[in-house]
């Protein structure tokens, strides 16, 4: 009967549906890494559907993400030149500065050199344009790492590596001390990263 009330499993499943819909797109891994570090990661994309059966078309799914997330990067810090009108340059860490909060601030992280609305199109702009090239990292379980594995030749070497680091996590484990300021005082995720964003930022804005 439709009025009829549905068995605890049914809703129980129903629950857990509605508390995991992040889950295809949060890494829980990357959300503590950015929550402590400041650079996080989201979740892979499966290329494991039968249906997809093109290396090239897999490629392509991996590649979609990080240069969505790049051109959003590029756009806003473009936008962010037209409406200042002014050539940035800044200091040579740009990304440390970003991820630290000490851009643009004066006395504290209230006062800014810059409306509140620039400063906000520039921090986004940076963030975007750092995750695309994080996600592009040749390391499981990013875009990048996939990738590879997924390019690379059939080789044993090649399997027992792709095994390691990502059926058995040691590439999450790595990019989880990267991203942590735990054992090193340099963050070393965001220096590998901002070697490749800040450049790019000088270049842009």
């Amino acid at each position: 009967m439709s009025g009829e009330r549905q068995p605890a499993w049914v809703r129980a499943n129903k629950r857990r549906r509605s508390a995991q819909w992040l889950k295809p797109y949060l890494d829980p891994y990357g959300v503590i890494a950015a929550l402590l570090g400041g650079l996080g990661w989201g979740a892979p994309v499966d290329i494991s559907d039968p249906r997809v059966r093109s290396k090239g078309r897999r490629a392509l799914q991996l590649l979609v993400g990080p240069v969505v997330l790049g051109g959003l990067g590029v756009g806003l810090l473009a936008a962010f030149r037209a409406w200042t009108g002014i050539r940035f340059i800044g200091p040579v860490k740009v990304l440390n500065y970003v991820v630290t909060g000490s851009m643009f601030a004066t006395n504290s992280h209230v006062h800014y050199r810059l409306p509140f609305g620039q400063v906000a199109l520039f921090l986004a702009g940076v963030e975007l344009l750092a995750m695309g090239v994080l996600a592009i990292l040749p390391m499981p379980p990013l875009d990048g790492g996939k990738l590879v594995f997924l390019l690379a030749p059939r080789s044993s070497g090649w399997q027992k590596v792709r095994f390691r680091l990502d059926e058995e996590n040691w590439g999450m484990l790595v990019l989880l001390l990267f991203g942590l300021p735990v054992l090193f005082r340099r963050l070393i995720l965001v220096a590998i990263v901002g070697t490749m964003v800040d450049p790019l930022v000088r270049l842009i804005a």
